[in-house]
């Protein structure tokens, strides 16, 4: 697979027919596609005994193929939130400018449970348009937290120091970031053994006091864990791959959804499902790719059917249908005070809407790839209400203010598709992680490029802690990375 990514990116390869990240993307989640297909009998029924595909056995040209399409990015009519544009300005900080130091005492060795990496591995960047934005780093501060296999999601707990990874040799690891000399606490999704296939670990969110965990996998089920490692309910509701799962504000209810035309919400006081929302049950293909609540009750869910859908928890159907993307919805989030919803989609677009509008209130254009992540910059002061961030296909990250669908910002140092992005709590510094095993940390004031971190796989997910002094990352290569940011030189 490595070698693939090389060849790709090396060879003559027309990039508007194979985007950057093509084959990372099939992985992701074509296997998670043809997994379901294999699955499904003649008469619909999906077989519960079927052996899980591994990412590895998914690349053989007999399942996989490259076609070319013609994308069309979609316009509608430029909408101006609140009707002010003066409102909210471009971006600008007042904070004082800080300088970047590494630290160059002896390296160390590397790739043990906690210890530190290798210090070439983070690259100061010695260009002209480095950011003066910036933060200190001690290359004793970086280390690598092992998996079995590849790691796919690492999420932090939203009051605690621990950080929850998710890999595919089918188990949770929830490490202790504040004593890393500890082991991880192991919790088995599936269990694997004799002839049985890996089973990836492909979704994972904290309640928000922490206390739980939820974990979705690719043979369907839903566990639910003790943030102590405690099992305390397993679902087997979907009989299919798990896209996408989300604890409401309040911790009430869980929300899951995959590769089955249903979004299902669980009660997790009762542990029973509450409520299931059949969207399009007659297409038994359709598929949930992301979930995000609005608020305690409210919900939005997009499908590969091009339609978002903003449901109520007791009421049957959507309470609003939004409609305009051309192609399939990969992401969406609602801002910090659920008034408005991104979404982004494989026609190459993010789209704003609102609840008041049965119309997109804004067509972000720009990038010339898929676009895979759409984020919110915290609000932390009224020029940040309203900025977004995406990350596409095309290599790039753009900053964009979406009460006026202007691009303020394009991030365009990676080389390959652009998979994970995550602000730091404190809205000045945005992460993001690539095909092209690096992760950047990047100036939001300036839009240059703080530091790149040389990984050793795809960076599938990047993300920093509550407090904003740590960054993790997940990587292919079997590693969970985290790095300790500090406010001082340490000189």
């Amino acid at each position: 697979i490595n070698a693939e990514y090389g060849h790709t990116n090396s060879c003559n390869i027309d990039g508007t027919l194979v985007p950057p990240g093509a084959l990372i993307s099939i992985l992701q989640k074509g296997l998670q596609f043809v997994q379901a297909e294999i699955s499904l009998s003649d008469d619909g029924i999906i077989a519960t005994d079927s052996d899980s595909l591994s990412l590895i056995e998914a690349v053989i040209p007999d399942i996989y193929g490259i076609s070319s399409r013609t994308m069309t990015n979609a316009v509608s009519k430029p909408y101006d939130i609140d009707n002010n544009e003066n409102d909210i300005p471009h971006v600008k900080f007042e904070d004082p400018d800080v300088t970047m130091m590494l630290d160059t005492t002896e390296e160390q060795p590397a790739f043990e449970n906690g210890t530190s990496a290798p210090s070439e591995n983070f690259q100061p960047e010695d260009h002209n348009d480095e950011s003066k934005e910036n933060v200190f780093i001690n290359k004793d501060n970086i280390r690598h937290f092992p998996h079995d296999k590849e790691v796919f999601s690492c999420v932090w707990n939203p009051v605690t120091d621990k950080l929850a990874t998710g890999s595919g040799d089918s188990t949770i690891r929830i490490w202790d970031m504040v004593d890393t000399s500890k082991e991880p606490i192991v919790l088995k999704h599936a269990a694997c053994s004799g002839n049985d296939k890996k089973l990836d670990i492909t979704a994972l969110d904290w309640s928000p006091n922490g206390e739980f965990l939820a974990s979705g996998c690719l043979n369907g089920s839903t566990k639910i864990f003790k943030n102590t490692g405690e099992l305390l309910h397993t679902f087997k509701i979907h009989g299919a791959p798990i896209f996408a799962l989300k604890f409401n504000c309040k911790g009430q209810y869980l929300v899951t959804g995959g590769m089955t035309p249903s979004v299902v919400v669980i009660d997790l006081q009762s542990a029973q499902q509450y409520q299931d929302y059949k969207f399009n049950p007659s297409n038994l293909m359709e598929a949930t790719m992301d979930i995000h609540w609005q608020n305690e009750k409210t919900f939005a869910a997009c499908s590969n059917n091009t339609v978002i859908y903003v449901c109520r928890l007791g009421l049957e159907k959507p309470i609003k249908y939004f409609k305009g993307h051309e192609r399939e919805v990969n992401v969406l989030r609602w801002d910090h005070s659920g008034t408005y919803l991104a979404s982004g989609s494989e026609d190459r677009t993010a789209r704003i809407w609102s609840l008041k509008s049965d119309e997109c209130l804004h067509t972000l254009q720009g990038h010339t790839g898929i676009v895979e992540v759409v984020r919110w910059m915290p609000p932390k002061n009224k020029e940040q209400k309203f900025m977004l961030a995406t990350a596409s296909q095309d290599s790039t990250v753009r900053l964009w203010n979406a009460k006026t669908g202007d691009c303020l910002h394009n991030y365009n140092r990676h080389t390959c598709a652009v998979l994970s992005i995550c602000f730091s709590p404190c809205g000045r510094f945005l992460a993001s992680g690539s095909v092209d095993r690096t992760f950047k940390i990047w100036g939001v004031k300036d839009g240059m490029l703080v530091n790149n971190y040389q990984g050793g796989g795809v960076i599938s997910e990047v993300c920093w802690n509550s407090t904003g002094n740590k960054i993790a990352a997940s990587s292919e290569d079997t590693n969970v990375i985290m790095i300790e940011l500090t406010s001082e030189s340490g000189s």
